[in-house]
């Protein structure tokens, strides 16, 4: 049996495999559970030796896999697995995959996707909740934590903290925590929230990072017309690149991404990102973009550059 779960919003996916994983315990409770993270060196014939293994009391097992899309390879062998053990119709052996990527990303292994997500699989897409599937899943949120919301409270959480589940679940704990037990109103969340002023500035530097130079020059533009200092937008710019080499830095010594987000110390959704868009660049490139980047802010600060010209310069080079 495979169950497929995949999509970008990375809290509500963890939700989700908990479910599964709650429902599998309840219905056996004499099972067998393995976890692997298949962006981990060895951890494939790890796998193999788990459902190819044979059980002395006849328990169902349960494999958590994750990454399973990271490396050619491994993808692969598990593809080729599951059609010579059959595990798409074994009840005995069941396999959940958790993928925190959009479908355009898993969907370049093609011939894997297509085999996870196929007719007679559990497959669910987890994406980014909007309008009144965002609010009910927030007000259930608070519900768990034995608080209330009001209806314009929720709206301004929203323009608060954005639909980013992660950014979303920060801002409930943190709001439920000084309420405990009572109802939050719309000041609250204005006086405890963190404004996402940063949005545009973080898909700024991940359109750069991704060398989306259309996406990047029209996020640019907007900003200087918005009176954005680029001072402020240089120093974005390698706060991201510096992420980018930490985390290329870490992936290109094997490390799992779990262990680069505890490694890096970045926030898991930053770090996820930062993940995909490494594997667009090698380490001698980031290196390079990043030194001429410190470049940047010397000569501007030394009035040898216009800024404005050279960030512009910078996105379309």
């Amino acid at each position: 049996m495979i169950i497929f779960l995949y999509g970008p919003d990375s809290y509500r996916l963890k939700q989700n495999s908990h479910v599964v994983l709650d429902n599998f315990r309840k219905k056996h409770p004499g099972g067998v559970f393995f976890g692997f993270d298949l962006s981990e060196h060895g951890e494939i014939e790890k796998v193999e030796d788990a459902v190819k293994s044979g059980s002395l009391f006849g328990e169902v097992k349960l494999l958590v896999l994750r990454n399973i899309f990271s490396n050619k390879v491994s993808s692969d062998r598990m593809g080729e697995l599951i059609k010579t053990q059959n595990l798409l119709k074994e009840k005995d052996t069941v396999l959940l995959l958790v993928e925190n990527q959009e479908e355009r990303e898993l969907a370049k292994n093609r011939t894997l996707f297509n085999l996870l997500a196929g007719k007679g699989n559990v497959v669910r897409n987890v994406k980014y909740l909007e309008g009144e599937k965002l609010v009910k899943w927030i007000k259930d949120e608070f519900v768990l934590r034995k608080c209330s919301i009001e209806q314009e409270a929720i709206k301004e959480l929203i323009a608060t903290a954005g639909n980013e589940s992660w950014a979303l679940i920060n801002e409930i704990d943190k709001l439920c925590n000084f309420k405990i037990g009572g109802v939050v109103k719309k000041e609250d969340v204005v006086i405890l929230g963190s404004k996402k002023t940063d949005l545009n500035i973080f898909n700024f530097v991940d359109a750069i990072a991704g060398k989306n130079k259309a996406r990047a020059y029209e996020i640019l533009f907007k900003e200087i017309q918005n009176n954005r200092d680029p001072y402020y937008l240089l120093t974005m710019i390698v706060y991201g690149f510096r992420g980018l080499l930490t985390v290329k830095d870490l992936s290109d010594r094997e490390m799992s991404l779990d262990s680069i987000v505890k490694k890096s110390r970045l926030h898991p959704f930053v770090a996820k990102k930062t993940y995909q868009s490494a594997v667009k660049f090698n380490l001698t490139e980031l290196k390079n973009i990043y030194r001429h980047l410190l470049d940047l802010d010397t000569r501007s600060k030394e009035g040898t550059l216009n800024l404005v010209d050279s960030l512009f310069s910078f996105v379309l080079s």
